[in-house]
């Protein structure tokens, strides 16, 4: 919420959800993320098969991304 004005923070805040995290807690969890999803990949060689497949499907239907 940093792009939110404080006096209007308070107001969007949803009752009983966690605070929110710091910087470096962001940081670690999303390494951990790629690193799960690289071992993932990793594991089964279908997974890489499949983002492959993906991609030449996106640019063949004009999606570049």
């Amino acid at each position: 919420m940093q792009n939110v004005h404080t006096t209007v923070q308070p107001l969007l805040r949803i009752p009983g959800a966690p605070p929110p995290i710091s910087e470096q807690e962001l940081q670690r969890q999303r390494n951990q993320a790629w690193a799960d999803v690289a071992a993932l990949e990793a594991s089964d060689p279908r997974y890489h098969r499949a983002l492959v497949d993906q991609v030449q499907h996106n640019a063949h239907m004009g999606v570049w991304s």
